[in-house]
């Protein structure tokens, strides 16, 4: 069985920290630590400390921290995903999908088609959702989540040098399939050794970061697809089935993390 997790603002090399009252609550209500128990702790900057219940009380816990280390568990700032939020627990959905699958920004946008807005306190709710999975699946870097913007700001004035490699998914017979990408970012193979002889020039690219953008429901429109091309945007298709946003956002962070991964 895993150890509990618990989220910090700063861990010691060494010492005691106090939770706050939200996790304190859920040590003790929730998960009913007992004084002892071993536990982890992280800070959403990519550190991870090994502690042990060292004291509690109604409204606060402490832990005994003994070491920490740097395991962030995400593609280190090289997986982005801009996307028309769909409504409701949906998003929860959504957000789960990218954390647990190394994503490490999302830039809400808002399309033609879109059907749900942020607010400051949907913005919020994103957050917590994505705290939330941080401490199921045991990654220890929070995923970047930027205010929304328009589909036309981020296709003009996408100031990320380092995302090199720009995806727009939206299905059809044009664009790029799901083999063009693998193809596009896989290794040319020496056949009878085995190993990496030359790299395909895309897959060298795409090591630098990867851009997914992901529409509502009913899709872009063509007039949002011709923007796109214009803006260096690269059509991507999943498949001949209309997937729901948490599917295609699934989809695409696994061919993201599978493509970084193959550098590293």
């Amino acid at each position: 069985m895993s150890l509990a997790r618990f989220f910090v603002d700063h861990i010691p090399d060494r010492g005691s920290l106090h939770l706050d009252e939200s996790e304190s609550h859920h040590a003790a209500r929730v998960l009913r630590v007992q004084v002892g128990d071993d536990c982890l702790v992280f800070d959403g900057q990519g550190y991870e400390g090994f502690g042990t219940i060292e004291s509690l009380h109604k409204r606060e816990v402490s832990i005994r921290v003994s070491g920490k280390r740097f395991a962030p568990r995400d593609h280190d700032g090289k997986l982005w995903f801009a996307i028309a939020m769909p409504k409701g627990d949906r998003q929860r959905s959504v957000i789960e999908k990218l954390v647990e699958l190394g994503v490490d920004r999302l830039l809400p946008i808002e399309s033609q088609r879109s059907v749900a807005k942020l607010d400051d306190d949907s913005l919020a709710k994103l957050h917590r959702y994505s705290l939330e999975a941080c401490k199921q699946c045991q990654r220890n870097r929070l995923m970047q989540i930027d205010p929304p913007t328009t589909l036309r700001n981020l296709f003009t004035h996408l100031n990320a040098p380092s995302i090199t490699d720009r995806w727009i998914l939206h299905p059809g017979i044009e664009g790029a399939t799901l083999s063009d990408f693998l193809k596009a970012h896989t290794p040319t193979r020496d056949s009878f050794s085995g190993h990496d002889t030359t790299m395909n020039p895309r897959a060298s690219d795409c090591l630098k970061g990867i851009l997914f953008v992901v529409g509502p429901e009913g899709g872009f429109t063509a007039e949002e697809i011709e923007q796109s091309i214009l803006n260096g945007f690269k059509r991507l298709h999943l498949g001949e089935r209309i997937l729901r946003v948490e599917t295609a956002v699934a989809s695409a962070a696994t061919l993201g993390s599978a493509a970084l991964g193959l550098g590293q």
